[in-house]
């Protein structure tokens, strides 16, 4: 226990470059009046707008709420989401000079309408997407590069976000990870549909269904996951593979094929799992830049997502309170 509080305590020392793609989550709140004579719809009168941070931008909100440094590189369009969002980020410690305004690429934004107010439960209605999934040009692709080398030395190591917007090109991809082995840096990648492409990595940390998509078949029983763990693991040039499955736990995978699973904690009081993947890595990443072993990390990583599952929409955790669980679950 006191080595795993010992990490924590090490966070504030940590810097983590954070290259993903950013997404503006959008949340817009109405409260219902009638049915519309138009459609069978609800009529909502708006209450409330707001920005949040989205795919790579939660994760690197993660690693500032844990206590980490963060220099995030990534791509916004020259819009207002893409303006709050990075406004917001600043406000909670991260240090967005990384990130490049793309003239004639929007940003990512997913909006959510939420029918609630008072004391009415909130309810999802309806989730609009606005998403460019093209290739980023080769211009994007250099100053991302250009990102990544000039600041690569004053991290302690990377994390890859990966949402299939079109920011990890082939080339972005291998100069990021030639760049990250070079200097001696590990290298975390969350990627929700290109597993198999990040060649030469640390660790990967997919869920079930992108394990799935890696292995090309829907993961179900315990022994499937170990099977696609060795598969995924035995055709990559990686370490480390943890394999997250929810209630379930973890499994993590060494380069050998070797696994050990690990149940989860606090599972029992889910209130929303909705950015639990974004915790995971983020705290990986903290506890791995801090000194931690793989397991070590993996310990800290699956109880941070213990705290985050029980509090509502996309959450993010504090030192403290990953400090309070740790000793709570020693007892």
């Amino acid at each position: 226990m006191k080595q795993l509080t010992g990490y924590i305590q090490q966070f504030n020392n940590i810097k983590i470059m954070v290259v993903g793609e950013l997404i503006a989550d959008e949340f817009i709140t109405g409260e219902p009046e009638r049915i519309s004579r138009e459609a069978p719809v609800l009529i909502l009168r708006h209450h409330n707008q707001q920005i949040l941070p989205g795919g790579g931008a939660n994760a690197a909100h993660n690693i500032s709420s844990l206590g980490g440094r963060v220099n995030l590189v990534g791509i916004i369009g020259p819009d207002q989401p893409g303006n709050k969002l990075c406004r917001y980020l600043e406000e909670h410690g991260v240090d967005v000079n990384g990130v490049v305004v793309a003239e004639d690429r929007p940003t990512c934004v997913k909006t959510r309408i939420l029918a609630g107010g008072g004391g009415i439960v909130k309810q999802q209605v309806v989730r609009i997407d606005r998403l460019d999934n093209s290739p980023i040009d080769r211009d994007l692709e250099e100053r991302i590069i250009l990102n990544v080398r000039d600041n690569i030395k004053n991290v302690d190591g990377i994390l890859i976000s990966d949402y299939g917007n079109g920011l990890f090109t082939e080339r972005v991809k291998r100069e990021i990870i030639k760049a990250g082995r070079s200097r001696g840096k590990f290298i975390a990648v969350d990627t929700r549909y290109n597993l198999l492409d990040y060649q030469g990595i640390t660790i990967a940390t997919p869920n079930l269904e992108e394990a799935s998509y890696a292995v090309g078949w829907e993961i179900k029983t315990r022994d499937e996951v170990i099977k696609a763990g060795k598969e995924i693991i035995g055709h990559m040039d990686m370490e480390y593979l943890l394999i997250t499955q929810g209630g379930d736990g973890m499994t993590l995978f060494n380069k050998e094929g070797e696994f050990q699973h690990i149940p989860a904690v606090n599972y029992t009081e889910v209130y929303d799992v909705t950015g639990a993947g974004d915790t995971v890595v983020a705290t990986l990443s903290l506890a791995l830049g801090a000194g931690a072993t793989m397991e070590e990390a993996m310990d800290l990583a699956n109880t941070a997502a213990g705290i985050v599952v029980r509090k509502s929409g996309v959450a993010t955790v504090k030192p403290g309170e990953l400090m309070e669980e740790v000793i709570k679950n020693e007892k």
